[in-house]
């Protein structure tokens, strides 16, 4: 072999061993949302709970898919967006309940029909406001509690129910369909926490901790991805009072776990997979009683972004 040769493939042994460190140079995750974007999502949500009420167990499953149409409307210079955000399908299952946005046929007859059919045709197909950081915090929801405005005015139980945690818990609810990112460069292994101590309005308050993971670069199908895992830790304690009933008590998470993969180039969440569960004693007071609730919950959550709507 010549010298010249030699040379060459020292330098490709050379390359070949700084390549996995090179691609493993830490950078700062971001979105990268631009005015006149259009990103379709979707979600779809499984809850599993089970009530233990004077020695009867009380079992549902609730079953929630929709399809949220997420337009860039504008992108201030800090890099937040604000997303107007619509639901433009909706297809709710509890029980022998059924709510079917792309059908004509609509329960108003039955006691939760008569109750929540309203309310989601009222929260499909409507706009409202979703304001996102750079770093995926959704800082501010406009608009979101007012589209229930005449549902809720004079009725203190309803205010309870359909505006429960007021705006922050918009705000929660919106942003389980981002992650949060660190403010540092990282590299797979690293972990950054996101501490958090919410009042709820009309339902209490939620405290704890999410530690997020950058496991390891990934792909979905053709796309480089970051894998980022999710390990929360919630508490809420609850103090509700609507409609004569009053609940107290403390429910606490367990074997919560999550994976995002993240597009670190297009800046934003490629799909997304949740599991939770929730259990704790609740105290009821109604009508005069005193009554102790066991209660669990099991919840699934995965979100999609999706090239198109579906037909």
């Amino acid at each position: 072999m010549s010298f010249r040769r030699m040379g060459l493939a020292a330098v490709v042994t050379v390359l070949g061993l700084l390549a996995p460190a090179l691609a493993d140079e830490p950078i700062l995750l971001k979105y990268k949302l631009a005015k006149g974007d259009k990103l379709i999502y979707k979600s779809s949500q499984e809850t599993k709970q089970t009530q233990n009420v004077l020695n009867q167990k009380i079992e549902t499953t609730t079953v929630h898919d929709a399809i949220y149409v997420r337009n860039v409307d504008a992108v201030d210079s800090t890099g937040t967006a604000t997303l107007k955000t619509k639901a433009e399908r909706r297809k709710l299952k509890v029980g022998d309940y059924l709510f079917d946005s792309k059908s004509t046929d609509r329960d108003t007859a039955s006691e939760i029909g008569a109750a929540v059919t309203p309310v989601l045709e009222r929260l499909t197909g409507s706009d409202y406001e979703v304001l996102v950081s750079d770093r995926g915090a959704v800082v501010d929801v406009k608009g979101y509690i007012e589209l229930l405005g005449d549902f809720v005015k004079d009725n203190a139980a309803a205010q309870q129910i359909l505006g429960a945690g007021g705006k922050a818990g918009a705000q929660i609810a919106e942003q389980d369909s981002f992650v949060i990112l660190g403010d540092k460069p990282v590299s797979p292994g690293d972990q950054w926490e996101v501490p958090f101590d919410v009042d709820l309005e009309g339902v209490g308050k939620a405290k704890g901790r999410i530690v997020y993971t950058y496991e390891a670069n990934d792909k979905v199908g053709e796309r480089k991805t970051v894998r980022i895992g999710i390990a929360p830790d919630i508490s809420m304690e609850l103090k509700v009072d609507a409609g004569g009933v009053k609940v107290t008590g403390t429910l606490s998470s367990s074997n919560a776990s999550g994976t995002v993969q993240f597009d670190p180039e297009a800046g934003r969440v490629l799909t997304s997979k949740r599991s939770t569960s929730m259990s704790g004693q609740l105290t009821v007071e109604a009508g005069g009683m005193t009554i102790p609730v066991g209660t669990q919950s099991d919840d699934t959550t995965t979100i999609e972004l999706l090239e198109k709507l579906p037909d």
